[in-house]
């Protein structure tokens, strides 16, 4: 779900723009005072920036990329950046060269040769689409059928508990579709067309893990589930809780490691004493260490 959180930053600065033009224009500034996107090369020993046209050339294709009535989609994302971190400037003209040695291409006569393990992560995956999912949150990924990788062809009928894709012309022809195995907020649903692949976003109407995604699918082991949470998605009582921990750790280290400085043989017995605390049988097991509270002979 990278894509989210550019969106959210993204967001962030449009809305403090107001304006489509003010916004273009916050994000060519970066580029102008960051990045080497308006130098232009003066040679071929130049090892920075862009021949000269191919600035015109990016944007163009970047436009196309995303324009829903374009199936100029030929710019991968991946495969732009070079290993220093810019943008590898992208073939000026593309020319299909014809052969009789056929080249060996993998095809995709399975799920994972489709999607990769983060598009399914915390789900699962099938032929033809698979979902992930976090605590507040699922994503659905569908294959596209070549005819129907654009927008205008498709239906796509979000409920709260339901999920349809097909075709606009053929409704007849249904891409994928299936009651959710649980509610979810479908008035924030959001879906995304990117290379032959729909993304569908939304959040669930309770924060808990789903076993499967449709009525009627193999359930998943939960156990396997990685619960993992940004700490920025936990409320703010729980964020300060754990801050005062951290700090709370910081100290306690510092403090250890002032006393194994100055006293390494009271650092020896206080180190006995922990083991100790927690050791089947201990009256303390289970409680936070406190040596305070232990008389020391």
């Amino acid at each position: 779900m990278e894509f989210q959180r550019s969106d959210a930053m993204l967001m962030e600065i449009l809305q403090g723009r107001k304006t489509i033009v003010g916004f273009l224009d916050s994000i060519f500034g970066f580029l102008r005072r960051n990045t080497d996107f308006y130098h232009t090369k003066k040679d071929e020993a130049d090892r920075i920036g862009f021949p000269k046209g191919m600035r015109d050339q990016i944007l163009y294709g970047a436009m196309q990329r995303y324009d829903p009535d374009c199936i100029l989609q030929s710019m991968n994302v991946e495969s732009e950046i070079g290993g220093n971190g810019t943008y590898l400037p992208p073939a000026v003209e593309e020319v299909i060269v014809e052969s009789e040695a056929k080249i060996p291409q993998h095809k995709a006569d399975s799920a994972e040769a489709v999607f990769f393990p983060i598009d399914y992560k915390n789900g699962a995956v099938f032929a033809s689409h698979c979902w992930s999912q976090t605590l507040k949150d699922v994503e659905v990924q569908v294959k596209l059928p070549e005819e129907l990788k654009i927008s205008k062809n498709l239906n796509i009928d979000i409920k709260g508990g339901h999920l349809k894709v097909s075709s606009k012309q053929k409704p007849e022809h249904v891409i994928l579709e299936g009651n959710l195995s649980q509610r979810i907020r479908h008035n924030e649903a959001l879906w995304t067309i990117d290379h032959n692949m729909l993304h569908i976003s939304c959040d669930k109407a309770r924060e808990l893990w789903w076993d499967r995604l449709f009525e009627g699918d193999a359930e998943i082991d939960t156990k396997k589930i990685d619960c993992e949470r940004y700490i920025d998605d936990l409320p703010d009582d729980t964020q300060a809780t754990i801050e005062k921990l951290r700090v709370q750790q910081m100290e306690a280290d510092k403090q250890q490691s002032q006393l194994q400085a100055s006293n390494p043989e009271q650092h020896k017995t206080m180190e006995r004493l922990r083991a100790a605390w927690d050791a089947d049988g201990s009256p303390f097991k289970g409680q936070p260490f406190d040596p305070s509270i232990v008389r020391m002979s």
